[in-house]
C-alpha cells in the first residue's frame, strides 16, 4: 500500500506541475467567424508571417491587421503563419525540465512539429485555419533533446486529428489510388481524403504515406546502399467556414 500511496502521490505532483504551466495560445484558440481584432492577441505567438500554403512563413508581419498584405489565394483568403511562443520551452530547459519539452518545444500538436496558420476575408474575417505537418528536417539545434514525432511519423498525426472531429474514415473518408510512379513504403502505402460538414465548418483532411516517382529505399548507384528521407509523409487539415470558399 505504501508504494501505491508513492506512486499516487508522484501522479499527482506531475499533473499539478502540468496543470500550472501557463497555456500558451495555439490554433485551436483562433476565432472562425471573428474579426482579426477579436483574435487572440498576437504576441501571444511568437512570430506572424505570410502563409504559403501550408508550407514556410514568408513576409513578416506585425500582427493580425496585416493580414491585407499577404496575397489572397485561390479562394481569395489570405493567409497568415504563426508559430507559438516559446518563452515556457525556455523556462523548461533552464529548469532541467525535459520531460516537458515536447509539450513546449517549437510549434507542434501532440508532438508532432507543425505549420499552422490563418485565412482571412478581405474585410478581416477568419474564415479557415490550417495545420500540416512540417516538412523540414527531423534534426533543428533548437529542438534537438524535445524528444518530437519525426518526418516519417507525421501521417500518424491524421488518426488524433480525425479523432479531434469526429471523422469516420467508412463515413467519411476515400482512399485515392497511386499516381503513376507512386510506391508503398515498405508494406504501407496511404493516400487518403477525408472530407465532413460539422455545422457552418467544412473538415478536410488529407493523408499522405508512400514514395513519389523517382524516390527508392536503394541508391540507384550503388544497390546495397540504403537511402535515408525518400519518402512522403504528409498530413494536413484545413477547417473552413462554408461560406468562405468557393465550391
Amino acid at each position: 500500500m505504501r508504494h501505491v500511496a508513492i506512486i499516487l502521490i508522484a501522479l499527482l505532483v506531475v499533473a499539478s506541475a502540468r496543470a500550472a504551466e501557463p497555456k500558451r495560445p495555439t490554433v485551436w484558440d483562433l476565432k472562425l467567424g471573428a474579426s482579426a481584432a477579436d483574435q487572440p492577441p498576437s504576441d501571444g505567438f511568437k512570430s506572424l508571417a505570410c502563409g504559403s500554403d501550408g508550407g514556410p512563413p514568408m513576409q513578416r508581419l506585425s500582427g493580425w491587421q496585416d493580414f491585407a498584405s499577404c496575397r489572397a489565394d485561390a479562394a481569395g483568403l489570405h493567409e497568415v503563419a504563426v508559430e507559438y511562443d516559446d518563452e515556457q520551452e525556455y523556462i523548461a530547459r533552464a529548469r532541467g525540465d525535459l520531460d516537458a519539452l515536447p509539450r513546449l518545444a517549437g510549434t507542434t500538436e501532440l508532438a508532432f512539429p507543425v505549420v499552422v496558420s490563418a485565412r482571412f476575408d478581405d474585410v478581416g474575417i477568419l474564415k479557415a485555419i490550417r495545420l500540416v505537418s512540417d516538412p523540414r528536417p527531423d534534426y533543428r539545434p533548437d529542438q534537438g533533446d524535445a524528444e518530437l514525432r519525426s518526418r516519417k511519423d507525421a501521417y500518424k498525426l491524421s488518426g488524433f486529428l480525425a479523432a479531434r472531429f469526429a471523422i469516420e474514415p467508412p463515413r467519411d473518408c476515400v482512399a485515392e489510388p497511386p499516381a503513376p510512379g507512386e510506391t508503398p513504403v515498405g508494406q504501407i502505402f496511404v493516400k487518403q481524403r477525408c472530407t465532413k460538414r460539422d455545422g457552418a465548418r467544412r473538415i478536410t483532411l488529407e493523408t499522405r504515406y508512400l514514395r513519389k516517382a523517382g524516390q527508392s529505399d536503394r541508391d540507384p548507384m550503388l544497390e546495397t546502399r540504403l537511402t535515408r528521407g525518400q519518402f512522403d509523409s504528409f498530413t494536413r487539415l484545413d477547417v473552413e467556414l462554408v461560406d468562405a470558399v468557393r465550391p
